[in-house]
């Protein structure tokens, strides 16, 4: 059972952070606090996403027909372009650029380092009310640090204030800003970034920032060309004496800035290469660009600077060349940092912290030698990188879908999370909290929603299951998953349990062979018998008692989207079973299923409504929760199960039915229009927003009668994991228009002219929970993988005639390419990292298609398959085990 204390440590415990719902405006004063009138209700957007709309369309608040343009339904389905920005739209944007939890720096708009939280520091948006969203940051660079570049003795800095023409392009995870002015001979293009190359955690946990420099003269005479870089001396505020060291270490000259005390924090500023800097200033006093050009001092290896605390600190470095008209040279900057110790977050308040030792911190000994061995490998890191940019973003989807479905796995580069070693203990883990300094622990009911780092960076997502959920937040005793890792007041929430479940079997397909499995077996399976054991004793797939979830509070009664969740957690288990050689146990799940789904049909569909519905407990007290309201996650648990490649459980009219209520009561092209009579809840949509509310009560609704009346704001947003759960369920289950709008919603949403696209904002800034996204791009390639059997699959819902897209496996990653051909279905698998061993190997059919065989060729040559007819999929199973490698090709043709 919960009790108060544990309700009283949520993420929302801000007096008013939520509010009141206050359901009683009828129609007539709808209509009347919202001035609506026949005209359009969106507003401030480029495009005309919907309408014109009238009174009678909001009879129940959210319009059932969303009268959704021509022009804006074409433009989910367009390939369209990258984002870009300039002007006034570039004042907003802030993209992660450091390496996994190696701190925070963004790269701003106009392509200088910004937003810099290298110690987990807590500011006033870092709360429960995430007021990012609507009070977003414009980009506040510092002049203690930047770049600059002086053509024919003119100094023009790398930003907007240097150049009259500064354009920002989104290649996330590098960023790309392209500078010009006609006052200026040369042009200069950055490409910025830290490796980033999915499956390789480590090489993409650099403290390290590249800013690549390309400066091409584009005047018709040669020019004269310096180009240089500064930074602050003030990493940690330190009182100790200031101090620089110049070094010169393989391929990178850099200056390092730290202070004269133990285990000073460190900063440091490279050039990459071999040749040493011409331009180079140990002793430079004031910020910006001045001095950095005026010394060509020619210091040693080893050489020191030593000034006073107090007094301003900087040094800079840089490189002078000729162009020739036309001629372009590349140089290329490290930015680099070590912070011994770090305060992270482990309980709620100002004093939540505990003190551990950066991981990165422990692999480098300073932040010139992390700088200089990226840069002994930069140009395979660079590669690799750019390789995987190329593959995500060379693909027949729209650009929007794939930028939005993929930026939200940036949150591992901000101080969302640390690695850290933990104060006296010699095993690190990863501490994520929910958003950036905000809701510490790991919090299960909120990451278990999250698709994309374990599909991207698995070895992550397993250490946490294993050190994490089963580990510091694990009772061996009873089985219990405490919903935050530190224990004590912190229980079991019932879809923390079960989303961990199911975790744990996703991380287990993201592997080759099943050692992960064994070794976590015996802990998930206690932990599947303890929730049967509290919530449903009587295994009749029912739950009873103090439902603690995600919304904060403990809901009672028959709670569909729970029970839906707890069946799906049984049926991963009963895979799981099986795998580990015990079918008594998988049996036992089974039947629990069984018994469960038509009992929760029975019970909590509601033919009339079109969705299922929430039967609270008797006593009033235990009145609170949705209710009879359409709420976002009553299908939760199928929606995860094609994470993991199970079929339905629920049958699938009553899935799509849902799915289809979802849509017609929860979508709104105006939250704003909502949120004007559901006055209650926290704004991550504001008017002129479209979105899909959290619950609707288009039959009415009971009152809350217990809990905090403040949660029931809940109920009113549009929180993007939530929207994006449901996005990726309508993908998978046919509803293609419909899933795309809602990610569409949320791509508009975050416009550059209106917020940072970097930040998806839901309780703190950079949340979890919006990595949910990443399943409506699995939905999009009907991708299912299971690398302990060797089996991958897909089945492409957009365009499958010709479809291209980037994919992941256990140890490689590449591209998949689609066409039909005179009625001719083929695909080419391309490796462009690591290495991947296939046993099978299934395609869905295109509708119109027919084969009776495969031709089937690796790099030409002829592989021996077995080719097998299912309803709607061919399937190929290899003579011989297929073990490809980086640059090798799995063609296969099906012919009739």
């Amino acid at each position: 059972m919960h009790n108060k204390s544990e309700a009283s440590e949520s993420c929302c415990t801000t007096p008013g952070c939520c509010g009141e719902v206050d359901t009683t405006v009828d129609r007539r004063q709808f209509v009347k606090a919202t001035g609506l009138t026949a005209a359009m209700l969106i507003a401030g957007q480029t495009d005309v996403m919907a309408g014109p709309f009238d009174a009678a369309d909001f009879d129940n608040i959210i319009p059932a027909d969303k009268k959704l343009s021509k022009e804006w339904i074409a433009s989910l389905y367009a390939r369209g372009e990258a984002l870009t920005a300039t002007g006034d739209d570039l004042k907003y944007i802030g993209m992660p650029i450091n390496g996994i939890c190696t701190g925070q720096v963004y790269l701003s708009g106009d392509g200088r380092l910004w937003n810099w939280n290298l110690n987990a520091t807590k500011d006033r948006k870092h709360t429960p009310k995430g007021l990012r969203y609507m009070q977003p940051d414009v980009a506040r660079p510092s002049t203690g640090q930047g770049f600059a570049v002086r053509v024919g003795g003119k100094v023009h800095t790398l930003d907007a204030s240097g150049f009259q023409n500064v354009k920002f392009t989104n290649q996330y995870p590098m960023g790309r800003v392209d500078y010009a002015d006609d006052a200026c001979p040369v042009q200069v293009q950055l490409e910025a970034y830290t490796p980033f190359i999915p499956l390789n955690r480590d090489e993409s946990s650099y403290p390290v920032i590249v800013m690549r420099y390309a400066v091409t003269n584009v005047s018709s005479t040669p020019q004269e060309v310096s180009i240089a870089g500064w930074i602050e001396n003030n990493p940690n505020g330190s009182k100790g004496a200031k101090t620089c060291l110049y070094r010169e270490l393989d391929e990178v000259s850099a200056v390092e800035c730290s202070a004269k005390v133990k285990n000073a924090n460190a900063i440091a500023l490279g050039i990459l290469g071999k040749e040493k800097p011409e331009l180079l200033n140990l002793a430079k006093t004031n910020p910006g660009p001045d001095d950095v050009f005026d010394t060509d001092i020619t210091l040693q290896d080893g050489a020191r600077t030593e000034q006073d605390a107090k007094q301003a600190a900087f040094a800079s470095m840089g490189r002078s060349f000729e162009l020739k008209s036309g001629e372009s040279r590349t140089v290329s900057f490290a930015v680099s940092w070590r912070l011994p110790y770090v305060q992270y977050g482990t309980a709620f308040g100002p004093r939540g912290t505990s003190l551990g030792r950066n991981h990165y911190a422990t692999i480098w000994p300073t932040a010139s030698d992390a700088a200089s061995q990226l840069a002994i490998r930069e140009s395979e890191l660079h590669s690799a990188t750019k390789t995987w940019v190329e593959t995500w973003y060379d693909s027949t989807l729209p650009y929007w879908f794939l930028e939005r479905t993929f930026i939200p796995i940036n949150c591992v580069q901000t101080q969302m999370g640390q690695r850290v070693f933990p104060k006296d203990n010699d095993t690190e883990i990863y501490n994520f909290e929910e958003g950036v300094r905000c809701c510490p622990g790991n919090c299960t009911h909120v990451w278990h929603y999250a698709q994309g780092l374990a599909r991207v960076f698995p070895m992550i997502e397993r250490e946490n299951r294993d050190k994490i959920e089963y580990g510091l937040g694990f009772d061996s005793n009873t089985g219990a998953i405490a919903h935050r890792y530190m224990g004590g007041r912190f229980g079991d929430a019932i879809d923390g349990n079960c989303g961990t479940i199911l975790r744990v079997l996703r991380e287990s397909q993201m592997t080759t062979d099943y050692r992960f499995l064994e070794s976590i077996w015996e802990r998930v399976k206690l932990s599947m018998d303890h929730v049967i054991q509290k919530w449903d004793p009587e295994e009749d797939g029912l739950l009873a008692g103090s439902q603690h979830n995600t919304l904060d509070e403990p809901w009672f009664g028959q709670v569909h989207w729970l029970i839906n969740l707890y069946h799906a957690a049984l049926k991963a288990s009963a895979v799981m079973a099986r795998q580990m050689n015990q079918p008594q146990a998988a049996s036992r799940y089974e039947r629990i299923v069984e018994k469960g789904v038509p009992a929760m049909v029975d019970l909590l569909w509601n033919d009339d409504f079109g969705y299922f519905v929430h039967k609270p407990g008797d006593p009033d007290d235990q009145k609170h929760g949705s209710t009879n309201g359409c709420h976002i996650d009553q299908v939760l648990g199928d929606s995860w199960l094609y994470n993991v490649g199970i079929e339905p459980i629920l049958p699938k009219d009553k899935i799509r039915q849902s799915l289809q209520s979802l849509w017609k009561y929860n979508f709104t092209p105006n939250v704003g229009a909502f949120r004007k009579v559901m006055t209650n809840g926290r704004w991550y949509a504001a008017a002129g927003d479209a979105g899909l509310v959290m619950c609707s009560f288009p039959f009415g609704k009971i009152e809350p009668k217990s809990g905090k009346a403040s949660y029931a704001g809940y109920l009113n947003e549009c929180m993007t994991g939530f929207e994006w759960q449901v996005a990726a369920h309508m993908i998978w289950e046919g509803m293609i228009q419909e899933g795309l709008a809602i990610g569409r919603a949320i791509y508009d949403r975050y416009r550059p002219a209106a917020r940072n696209p970097y930040n998806e904002v839901e309780c703190s800034d950079h949340y979890s929970r919006a990595m949910a996204s990443y399943g409506a791009y699995l939905a999009a390639c009907g991708y299912r993988y299971d690398g302990p059997e060797g089996k991958l699959a897909f089945g492409p819902r957009l365009s499958p005639e010709n479809f291209r897209a980037a994919f992941t496996t256990a140890e490689g990653w590449g591209r998949l390419s689609q066409n039909v051909t005179d009625g001719q279905q083929s695909v080419t698998l391309e490796l462009r990292y690591g290495k991947l061993t296939l046993k099978e190997f299934a395609l869905d059919k295109v509708k119109g298609t027919s084969a009776s065989q495969a031709k089937v060729e690796v790099d030409g040559e002829p592989v021996e398959a077995n080719f097998l007819h299912e309803a709607d999929r061919h399937v190929l199973r290899f003579t011989n085990p297929l073990q490809l490698v980086a640059d090798q090709r799995l063609e296969i043709k099906f012919e009739g």
